[in-house]
């Protein structure tokens, strides 16, 4: 017997003994042949020994596993009690498994305080078990997040980070659920770095997980970090607070993620604007459809609601009824709220017709109560309604007529009366001359009219719905900053990447709480900060900025200095964050403290590639934009003393721009020196169209060129920007291409910027 079977032969009898609730030293030896050899127990209190936690634990979990609960609820509670921070190799934490034996047993009290006593014990020891990790965070009811959403945020970021494909299939199991609940929020290039067969709408089942997947999850969350100068993930407990909600509210067994198609929408955007139950089922609607030989029932029209994310997009709204035989909803179209017997094709016979008739008065009902939430039922709802009064209206004087004892005057109608029994039966009206078709068509063509709407609504919402929404931003008004940056060479290879912004001098200033209120000042405190490829922190620059109620220049703009991040070598990311307080003051006007958010603004920049370190090939910076006071002599003779950075994109013919950029790895001729050309070309388009080459035309181009010599690999350069040439009397895009090129190799490189061109005397 090798060591593997005596280890299961060990769990086996230890089963027995834990089982049989005997209590002793169980004593085997390896016999020389090889088999494992009991020798007596000697069963006196000298020889009696309690078992160890990790025995009891060991006991305990073999028992659950077969079904005997309460015995394993009884050793793990032990267990639990004596080590509750107990971590077995290949089966985890006892915390998870005492949880477990409580809930298996029916007590959930129980079992959530095992597990959260477990998630904080491991915590405080910096260890983590993953069933122990997602368990915890199954129990955690809303206000109990409220008061533990650090330790909840750490426990989803600690679970996400240990998906992969090397684990058991337990804990597979539970990986694909907990990306299953989060991929209607990723991108395509997400899931594809975390899943690597299976598509996403395929069955979770079939998914397996890439290698780093947990490193990919982790890089995205933190990505969508909407404050990053906070030291905790803000979108992240937002996350965690509606997935409680979504699993408390709107669960479902038989979904992979636990909750219906409503916890997904409510999960991707939050609680919608309104929320309403359809409830068209009302005297009239039980009247008019539930009648002889019409084989429906009030249980044929699913219970339903409707979600209103009118902010989010003019198609922001959700269809929602129950599954066939399940409580769980389903995301539905308009057909999808009547039975397929009410909206499939009838021929004109009285049992057609009948038939017919109940779904004109079901689909009267139904778009009369949505066309209360939302515009795009209003139109459907207007001709059905017209259709059906036709039909009320005709039945009313056919029934006049008839008790009048006088004959109908038709004028090209056919009345049919359909169906049987008191009160039961109705009269249909079919009147081509007018062209009102029989009740059958009408109904086939609302049920197609509804198919290509809800399929062009469906489109809309695709493209304009964002894949995930975050509500953390809806109550602070955006800060109106401009922004540039530009990537520079340092002499040892790296790259540094400047950072320039500025904001209007009105649009800075905060408007008074009251009409009588003095304008009061305000500080702008800016973070940025570069993350690596994976989206880790790597550097951070804070600053602050106090902005006076009145300054005292009459500059039009605060542009600070730049900041910059240095030695980069590799793909990296900016989020930079502004957020601007009112400053409190004393009486004196000084400065009492700091005040209330007033505004604010996040921008991040993505996958920004640093410059290449080394030739044959030219390589340039990007083009620094910077303001001048004027063009005179003395301030052209030393513009880096009167220049400032100038990061907006609009402006006008007589702004003074200058642009500095750099040139790196120039070749040399024969003659040890080198020689690149610079050209810049300046091209204007109004609304119509862009330009070719001469002044009048729609579109506008100005190209000036110039040959340089020198005896560095590298060179600094500055163009002073004229646009005078292309203005107009209206606001034009501009685009401004700088290009150098090696005149001993060929080779060439260019760099472009974009502004909008205002006439000169615009405000």
């Amino acid at each position: 017997m090798n060591c593997f079977d005596a280890g299961r032969l060990f769990d086996r009898l230890l089963v027995a003994v834990l089982g049989g609730k005997v209590w002793g030293l169980l004593v085997l030896v390896l016999a020389g042949g090889g088999s494992l050899m009991p020798v007596e127990a000697q069963w006196t209190s000298a020889r009696l020994e309690p078992l160890s936690p990790a025995a009891q634990a060991k006991g305990g979990i073999e028992l659950l596993r077969a079904g005997r609960i309460e015995e394993a609820r009884s050793f793990l509670e032990e267990a639990f009690s004596a080590r509750p921070s107990l971590i077995l190799p290949e089966r985890g934490a006892v915390a998870y498994w005492a949880g477990e034996a409580y809930a298996r047993a029916g007590d959930s009290v129980q079992a959530r305080a095992a597990w959260q006593k477990g998630a904080r014990l491991l915590q405080e020891k910096e260890a983590f078990d993953v069933r122990l990790a997602d368990a915890y965070l199954r129990s955690l009811t809303r206000g109990q997040l409220r008061d533990q959403r650090l330790r909840a945020v750490e426990a989803y970021a600690g679970l996400m980070e240990q998906v992969g494909p090397d684990s058991a299939s337990g804990v597979q199991e539970l990986f694909r659920r907990r990306v299953a609940q989060i991929v209607p929020l990723m991108t395509e290039e997400v899931f594809a770095q975390v899943v690597g067969e299976g598509a996403r709408d395929e069955d979770p089942a079939t998914w397996t997980f890439r290698a780093g997947a947990g490193d990919s999850l982790q890089a995205w969350w933190r990505g969508l970090d909407p404050y990053p100068d906070t030291p905790e993930n803000e979108r992240l407990e937002e996350h965690l607070t509606r997935l409680v909600h979504a699993r408390q509210s709107f669960a479902c067994e038989e979904a992979v993620s636990g909750f219906d198609r409503r916890g997904t929408v409510y999960l991707r955007f939050g609680a919608p604007y309104k929320r309403r139950e359809l409830s068209y089922k009302n005297g009239e609607f039980f009247r008019e459809v539930f009648r002889f030989g019409v084989p429906v029932s009030s249980s044929s029209f699913p219970e339903s609601e409707i979600w209103l994310y009118p902010g989010l997009s003019d198609f922001g709204y959700y269809l929602f009824a129950e599954g066939e035989g399940t409580d769980c909803y389903e995301e539905v179209r308009t057909n999808d709220l009547m039975p397929n017997t009410l909206t499939r094709m009838r021929s004109n016979t009285e049992r057609g017709l009948n038939i017919a008739y109940s779904s004109l008065m079901a689909m009267r009902a139904i778009y009369r109560e949505l066309a209360l939430y939302h515009i795009s039922f209003s139109t459907r709802y207007s001709e059905i309604a017209d259709y059906a009064n036709y039909q009320e209206m005709e039945a009313t004087k056919a029934e006049i007529d008839r008790r009048m004892g006088r004959e109908t005057n038709s004028g090209g109608a056919r009345h049919v009366t359909v169906g049987a029994g008191v009160g039961m039966t109705r009269t249909v009206t079919i009147n081509p001359v007018i062209g009102m078709e029989a009740p059958t068509q009408f109904v086939t063509q609302m049920v197609a009219q509804a198919q290509q709407a809800d399929r062009y609504a469906e489109k809309r919402r695709e493209d304009e719905m964002p894949r995930q929404y975050t509500a953390l931003h809806d109550n602070v008004p955006e800060l109106p900053v401009a922004i540039r940056m530009a990537r520079f060479l340092n002499e040892d290879g790296t790259t540094r990447t400047e950072v320039y912004w500025g904001i209007s001098a009105e649009a800075a200033r905060l408007q008074p709480d009251a009409e009588d209120e003095e304008p009061a000042p305000s500080m702008i405190r800016f973070s940025a900060t570069q993350h690596n490829k994976d989206r880790t922190q790597v550097q951070r620059r804070n600053r602050r900025h106090e902005l006076q109620a009145r300054p005292d220049t009459d500059r039009e703009a605060f542009t600070p200095p730049p900041i910059a991040f240095k030695n980069i070598t590799s793909l990296h990311h900016l989020s930079l964050q502004w957020t601007q307080h009112r400053l409190w003051q004393e009486e004196d006007g000084a400065i009492a403290g700091l005040g209330p958010k007033r505004r604010f603004t996040i921008v991040r920049a993505d996958s920004l590639s640093p410059l290449r370190a080394s030739g044959p090939e030219p390589e340039m910076s990007d083009l620094k934009v910077l303001s001048l006071p004027d063009t005179t002599a003395n301030i052209l003779a030393q513009p880096e003393q009167y220049s400032y950075p100038y990061p907006f994109s609009s402006l006008t013919a007589d702004t003074p721009l200058l642009l500095s950029f750099e040139v790196y790895h120039l070749s040399f001729g024969n003659d040890d020196r080198t020689r690149y050309t610079i050209s810049y070309e300046v091209k204007g388009e109004t609304q119509r169209g862009w330009s070719r080459l001469f002044r009048g035309q729609d579109t506008q181009r100005t190209t000036t060129e110039t040959t340089r010599q020198g005896t560095e690999r590298r060179a600094r350069e500055r163009i002073l920007l004229d646009l005078s040439r292309i203005s107009r009397d209206e606001a034009q895009d501009v685009r401004v291409t700088v290009r150098v090129t090696d005149e001993v190799t060929g080779a060439s490189v260019t760099r472009s910027l974009d502004f909008m061109l205002r006439p000169t005397d615009a405000s």
